[in-house]
């Protein structure tokens, strides 16, 4: 029993030899802080490791998200009054293959700086998120501070990559009447090689973003009337890539345009473009024929990625 009581000051003692206080500061092994809490050493906070998704609570800080199966990881939801955590902060890490979502609790929303809160944040494999509660109760609740990859260019898994099958079976189409109008987009009846996260529709022709950002696309076809009776020429011919092909008016991105081309030519179109989240791109085309109101496109083939955030 006296060991004990002995112990217990002799303890105390070296505690407080490492613990200053200053000014209303606290400094941890040093005797002059200048911040309410000054650390003279390094600093440790909760690491974990998960492959599945679930709450984040007031003990995680640091989360590696393993899986290799899409997950969503959600966020506390916002306290009034006593217990409300302004400024406090959660880092994420997608170490797995498949893509990590950092959800917000029910209505609450995330400040992405985009203009307009989101429920959700993608967080693809090799990048980090870091958050900060805003302390704010109802619509943006938290605040993404960064996003970013590990690496210099994202990883191929994290680039939304896909490419066309080159479709050798003929699509046929309405010839133009006059002028360059879109007729149709497109299509891929032969499927594709890549296809990252189903982008891709092969059916319409339409690539959609699952993220904003800046994406290359290029795209071929060949316009060919040989297999339609009469085998007519074309007047013209055109070949676009196009934003948004649902809306009114079509958001021509590039185009190749080829005068009196006869019955067989063939051509390409490309571009560099910055898509929101949602927004489509696709390959179209347009022709006028000189007889007939039909013509057809074959051997066509489509493919991007993105590039950057």
């Amino acid at each position: 029993m006296i060991k004990k009581l002995f112990l217990l000051p002799l303890l105390a003692a070296l505690n407080c030899s490492l613990m200053y206080s200053q000014t209303g500061n606290i400094g941890i092994d040093t005797s002059n802080p200048g911040s309410k809490l000054t650390v003279n050493g390094s600093f440790a906070a909760t690491y974990k490791a998960t492959s599945t998704g679930g709450p984040v609570d007031a003990n995680d800080y640091y989360i590696a998200y393993t899986g290799n199966t899409n997950g969503t990881l959600s966020l506390p939801a916002a306290i009034t009054g006593a217990g409300n955590f302004i400024g406090r902060t959660y880092h994420f890490k997608n170490t797995g293959t498949a893509t990590l979502s950092i959800a917000a609790s029910g209505t609450e929303l995330i400040d992405n700086q985009s203009g307009a809160g989101v429920s959700s944040v993608s967080v693809p494999p090799g990048y980090y998120a870091f958050f900060i509660s805003k302390g704010t109760v109802t619509n943006t609740t938290w605040e993404l501070i960064l996003l970013s990859s590990s690496n210099s260019l994202p990883a191929a898994a994290s680039t939304y990559a896909f490419s066309t099958i080159s479709t050798t079976t003929r699509q046929s189409l309405p010839a133009t009447v006059s002028g360059p109008y879109i007729n149709g987009e497109i299509n891929y009846p032969q499927g594709t090689v890549i296809n990252t996260g189903n982008v891709m529709n092969t059916a319409n022709g339409r690539f959609t973003a699952s993220t904003s950002g800046y994406y290359m696309f290029y795209g071929s076809t060949q316009f060919d009337n040989g297999a339609i009776a009469g085998a007519p020429n074309f007047s013209w011919a055109v070949l676009y890539l196009v934003k948004n092909f649902s809306t009114t008016p079509n958001n021509i991105l590039v185009q190749s345009y080829q005068p009196s081309p006869g019955i067989l030519v063939g051509t390409n179109v490309s571009c560099i473009t910055y898509l929101n989240a949602g927004e489509t791109v696709s390959m179209a085309s347009a022709a006028a024929v000189t007889s007939g109101t039909t013509y057809q496109v074959v051997v066509s083939s489509f493919y991007g990625y993105k590039m950057a955030n």
